[in-house]
């Protein structure tokens, strides 16, 4: 087998310190046998925590939504298992990667064998000496560990000063790192570092580690002081380890509906005393969301940053799906909005070519539709400052106003019509798909030739009292144009509890008549979604936990 990358062994002391056991073995083996397309089905068969989380490829939404500028350089501090480094090959010109652990430099090396733009060096960083400066650097997870591996009366200041010394004039420092009171530890969600309950709220009495992690003020000074004068701050959501969507100090949430972020625990959930979703309305609302976010993602430099208009302020990272569908959403000071791959999948640039011409088809049919345009493999389109429909039955859900709440469904059920022809309800792919037999006397409502599925609640602004559609992923022959607003509803009710307070589901349900074949809706609904789903994606940990577990919890307190 050939290794392209550089593997240095000049600075390795012969000490492992860190490490998840003989796992990473295990994990070494699984790299070895089989390509990183295959990690999900790798993963779904010797599933456990350390195998779930060096192969997701959800760990590179971290950074693969960055914009790294053409021909960097970078400094990966802490690689692990390279589960970050491909990615960093992937978009920087020339990547160089420490790593105290041999055996996990091993792993990132037979993980990267192809990437020939990348030095692996064995060791700790204290103790390297480089005859460069470079214009990235990363801390992903590694900060909070250099009071064990920085011997000083100032670890982490000494830390970051060693690592000033490497950046460019004008690079940036990436560090990724949890919040000590991130919205989880006050749920009972075990310390990442130490398993312990409450341990850094609590200063870190009760384990008397060595770990540290840092409130959002505290790390901003310590970065101050380290002569990290200029910092932004983004908001991993659930977390870094795992983020689905980044927000920004510039695009904190506006609402209790957070964009796919769901939460997960490593450890046991027999801590858990409150449910971590129920608390962000209340945090939203009342501007704390920074102070309570799980986890930081700062760039820091040492001089005023340039080009402020092309910093990314939020993205929304779709990689849950099957390959072939995973997209990105960014959006950047300059008010470009920005859909990308999040991978190198053929299939997943032509999903972005159907969605323009989705948009397309539903504009020659007479729909208002947000413009969009394919620049290379990106589809971009401009910011807009308007309301969606989904706020707008919000807010009406908020004032009681149901006239206004049915008037809104009924104009969404005549747009879904209005974008496609009638065929024959013989056609419908509910039969087609085996999930109810035609029957003559039988009636789905308009089954419409070309039924797009994103024609929902938060994929249409609405402007001057007009819908304007932006997002229309998804097509499908001869659907039900009732299933598409029932789809839209399903999603909006979730997101938004409030709805359910001014028109109940059954009575949405009845309304519509959609009551007689809920069943058969919620079937093709279920088959839809394992279709663009990664069917080999073990899933938060959060998916499985007991619905009652808080209760529980709280029980044995009594």
């Amino acid at each position: 087998m050939e290794l392209k990358p550089k593997f240095n062994l000049k600075w390795y002391k012969n000490l492992d310190n860190y490490s998840d056991g003989d796992v990473e073995e295990d994990i070494i083996k699984y790299i070895l046998e089989n390509p990183p397309e295959d990690y999900g089905k790798v993963i779904l068969e010797h599933y456990c925590w350390p195998v779930y989380y060096h192969l997701t490829h959800t760990r590179q939404n971290i950074l693969n939504w960055y914009p790294f500028k053409q021909d960097a350089s970078i400094l990966e501090i802490g690689c692990g298992l390279g589960a970050v480094t491909g990615l960093l090959c992937n978009k920087c010109k020339a990547v160089t990667a420490v790593e105290l652990s041999k055996r996990r430099a091993t792993a990132a090396l037979l993980r990267c064998r192809e990437k020939d733009n990348l030095e692996i060096i064995v060791g700790n960083l204290n103790d390297i000496e480089f005859d460069r400066k470079f214009d990235y650097i990363t801390l992903i997870g590694v900060l909070e560990y250099q009071g064990t591996y920085t011997e000083s009366e100032n670890p982490y200041k000494d830390f970051l000063l060693k690592v000033k010394t490497l950046l460019k004039e004008d690079g940036k420092l990436l560090i990724a790192i949890e919040n000590k009171y991130g919205m989880k530890y006050w749920c009972g969600a075990a310390e990442d570092h130490t398993g312990i309950p409450f341990d850094g709220i609590n200063q870190y009495q009760m384990s008397g580690s060595k770990v540290r992690t840092f409130a959002k003020e505290e790390l901003r000074k310590l970065l101050i002081e380290s002569g990290f004068i200029n910092q932004y701050f983004y908001f991993p959501m659930p977390d870094y380890k795992l983020p689905m969507v980044i927000y920004s100090e510039n695009s904190l949430p506006e609402n209790e509906a957070l964009e796919n972020a769901f939460p997960y625990y490593i450890h046991s959930d027999g801590t858990l005393l409150i449910e971590e979703e129920g608390l962000y309305k209340d945090i939203i609302r009342n501007n704390v969301f920074d102070f309570f976010a799980n986890s930081f993602l700062v760039e820091c430099s040492l001089s005023p940053i340039e080009n402020e208009e092309q910093r990314v302020t939020f993205a929304l990272l779709n990689s849950k799906r099957q390959s072939e569908y995973r997209v990105g959403t960014i959006i950047s000071a300059s008010g470009h909005v920005v859909k990308f791959p999040l991978n190198d999948n053929i299939y997943v640039k032509s999903h972005l070519v159907h969605v323009v011409k989705n948009m397309e088809n539903m504009e020659r049919r007479g729909l208002k539709i947000l413009p969009y345009k394919l620049e290379g493999e990106n589809l971009v389109s401009e910011y807009q400052e308007l309301s969606l429909l989904e706020n707008l039955m919000c807010e009406a859900s908020a004032r009681k106003d149901t006239d206004l709440l049915w008037s809104l469904w009924d104009e969404l059920l005549r747009q879904i019509e209005m974008a496609s022809d009638e065929v024959e309800q013989k056609t419908c792919m509910i039969y087609e798909l085996g999930i109810d037999t035609y029957a003559e006397n039988k009636n789905y409502g308009k089954i419409v030739k070309e039924g797009y599925l994103d024609m929902i609640p938060r994929n249409a602004f609405v402007k001057e009292d007009e819908l304007l559609w932006f997002d229309q992923e998804w097509a499908l022959d001869n659907v039900p144009s009732k299933y598409i607003l029932f789809r839209g509803m399903l999603q909006t009710y979730i997101r938004f509890p409030i709805m359910r307070y001014s028109i109940p589901v059954q009575e949405w349900l009845e309304h519509y008549g959609i009551h007689m074949y809920f069943h058969e809706f919620l079937s093709f609904d279920k088959l839809f979604t394992k279709m663009v789903m990664d069917q080999y994606y073990a899933g938060y940990i959060a998916e499985h936990r007991e619905k009652d577990i808080y209760e529980k919890n709280i029980m044995k307190l009594l």
